[in-house]
């Protein structure tokens, strides 16, 4: 360790719009810290908790650091030259049946030169997959909305007299607009909180309105209602949309009692809600979380949250403002990936398991990197079964997850601070040099090296573009005017963008208007046999499935309200199960003061080996728009352990 850096600046790759940059240092015995970059005027200094205990899983016992290959039942060690021996073997029987090879490509790490998978299957035709576990319904719908995906700078909060918290826990996650919310909280900024509870932003928050899960859009319809019959929407609104006068009779055929008692809010929640986007002279900020989204009807309860926020005249100017996300490489040039060609066929992500089984011709190599993926679709016991009989399985990883204990070969990848990149955030506009500052350990290698090796032993090589040509293409945007040299040296650029999103009202349609939603779909009611919905939040402590096992032992914990009706049948002391149409799995149960009754909450990233997945009682089910999984429309019960 006395060799490293003592101090260097990089950043942080994982799946978060942080994003942030890092200073890491080394005491005098050599023992390494990290904390966030003071200089960067995003990450500020500051860092989460999953961040400050990044040593731990760098410097995990159990780390996978040497080439493994299956022999029978086990996994046993190899040199690097007989793992892609393997590797390259399978990939040339398949060469003229590209549909064959899957390449399965997750978002464990971003960036330019973590395209490298990307540029070489699509350079083979091989299949790839399409939709998301993640964002892409909301993003699908706020491109509906304005056009594309853009949102104001983050310190145009500043800027804000009122903010909306419409279903962002801002203590499990999102580390840096919770310090944001919470310093205009102490200029006197009042900040109102939508969701089904159960969070904890009480430190966040002046008032609350508590919904049923999944029903965001009828709150928000509501409140619509209310300012057209008043007729409190500013002509100059009304002209810079389409569809008004379909949202305007849609609305008028429901009631108000209706509306709110779909979403289980009261008259007064509804007074609460107007006053906060009405009374603040169109500078109310509406930070959306991604919960609400992740239901089947997710597109529409983003899409009426976004026209609430421009009917009532808080969109396109300083102080107001919709935040949901940006793409993270707008800033950044990374397609060289996708530009290698196009994949033989896509295989829907969040139906992964389902689309293994009916595969025609089936799939017999399968390639994953930057993705437990077992562990993290809908139906994983199904995923788990499906994957197993794909015929070779490779799966690039620095611990044996899920995924990783059904593959006939282990590739060990470096992890974050032991690989270089270049890459953007999808929160704010600040360019990132993520640097190599620690050699991996063992025999674990970078991505790109790894990629590069596998195309050169191709009997048709597939070569990579050099290295340093794609760190260079990366920052070659209209967007930034940075060197190669200099962002190495600084450690982040920040791109020269607008800090108000549609600006005098203009969006990025071709007609120039904001597009107002369509449909108010119905919400099916819970049943008798399954009356709660499953809510499979993020973790403060880790990051989905990258919670290590001694974490997981026992039963997961899940939460209920304390009036949930369901507690009437059970013994909170003992063991639970917690069933749906999936699967089952016993589980602790704790009560929530503030959680809907109708709601129970588990911590999502729980591993199949230790039975905490909860993917195993959810159904593979679509989001509306964007081929999203809509998780939380997933119904279950609580019973007594037999």
């Amino acid at each position: 360790m006395a060799a490293h850096p003592l101090r260097a600046i990089g950043a942080c790759t994982l799946d978060c719009p942080g994003c942030c940059s890092l200073v890491v240092t080394t005491d005098a015995e050599g023992k390494p810290h990290v904390s966030g970059n003071p200089d960067h005027p995003f990450t500020q200094g500051s860092i989460c908790r999953k961040g400050r205990r990044m040593f731990e899983r760098l410097h995990a016992p159990d780390r996978v650091t040497t080439p493994l290959v299956r022999q029978g039942d086990a996994l046993r060690p190899a040199s690097w030259d007989e793992a892609l021996g393997l590797c390259a073997t399978r990939i040339d029987a398949l060469r003229d049946m590209p549909e064959r090879i899957l390449h399965i490509r997750g978002f464990g790490f971003r960036g330019a030169l973590a395209e490298a998978s990307r540029y070489l299957f699509r350079s083979l035709g091989a299949s790839a997959t399409r939709g998301s576990l993640c964002d892409e319904a909301g993003l699908a719908a706020s491109e509906l909305d304005f056009g594309d995906n853009d949102q104001h700078a983050p310190a145009d909060l500043a800027n804000a007299s009122a903010i909306v918290n419409w279903g962002k826990d801002l203590t499990r996650s999102s580390h840096h607009l919770s310090l944001i919310v919470r310093e205009r909280r102490k200029a006197g900024i009042p900040v109102l909180t939508i969701s089904p509870g159960g969070d904890a932003n009480d430190a966040f928050t002046d008032a609350r309105i508590r919904i049923r899960p999944g029903t965001d859009r009828f709150l928000a319809a509501a409140a619509l209602r209310r300012m057209v019959i008043a007729g409190d929407i500013p002509p100059p609104v009304i002209a810079a949309c389409t569809g008004f006068e379909h949202l305007r009779a849609l609305l008028l055929a429901h009631e108000e009692s209706d509306l709110l008692h779909t979403c289980d809010a009261r008259p007064t929640d509804l007074e609460l809600l107007l006053r906060w986007f009405r009374s603040n002279g169109g500078r109310t900020a509406t930070l959306l979380g991604w919960g609400m989204q992740r239901h089947v009807a997710g597109g529409e309860n983003v899409r009426w949250v976004d026209a609430l926020a421009m009917l009532s005249g808080n969109v396109g100017h300083a102080g107001g403002g919709v935040y949901y996300g940006i793409s993270s490489s707008r800033n950044i040039d990374a397609r060289w990936g996708k530009e290698a060609g196009t994949p033989a066929r896509t295989l829907c992500l969040p139906l992964l398991a389902h689309e293994l089984e009916q595969a025609d011709p089936p799939v017999d190599f399968v390639w994953v990197d930057g993705s437990n993926v077992v562990n993290q679709i809908p139906e994983a016991t199904r995923a788990a079964k499906a994957f197993e009989r794909c015929g070779f399985k490779v799966v690039v990883d620095a611990f044996l997850t899920d995924t990783a204990r059904r593959a006939d070969v282990v590739l060990p990848c470096a992890l974050l601070l032991e690989r270089e990149d270049i890459l953007g955030s999808y929160q704010h506009d600040n360019v990132q040099y993520a640097a190599a500052i620690f050699p991996p350990p063992g025999a674990a290698r970078e991505d790109f090296d790894i990629i590069r090796d596998l195309g050169a032993r191709l009997s048709s090589p597939v070569a990579l573009p050099p290295r340093e040509d794609i760190l260079r293409r990366a920052i070659d945007t209209p967007n930034l005017e940075v060197s190669l040299e200099e962002l190495r040296e600084r450690g982040f650029s920040t791109a020269d963008r607008p800090q108000v999103a549609y600006e005098g009202m203009r969006f990025a349609h071709d007609d120039g208007k904001f597009h107002l939603v369509d449909r108010l779909s119905p919400e099916p009611a819970l049943t008798q046999e399954y009356p709660l919905y499953l809510l499979t939040v993020v973790r403060a402590t880790h990051l989905h499935s990258q919670m290590p096992e001694d974490a997981q032992q026992g039963q997961p914990t899940v939460h209920v309200a304390p009036d949930c009706t369901t507690l009437a049948h059970l013994d909170i002391t003992r063991p639970a199960r917690l069933v749906s149409p999936y699967g089952e799995m016993p589980v602790r149960v704790e009560t929530l003061p503030g959680l809907h009754p109708d709601a129970v909450m588990m911590g999502r990233g729980g591993w199949l080996a230790t039975g905490w997945c909860p993917n195993v009682l959810i159904g593979a089910r679509l989001t509306d728009v964007g081929e999203g999984a809509a998780y939380y429309s997933q119904t279950v019960r609580l019973e007594k352990m037999d």
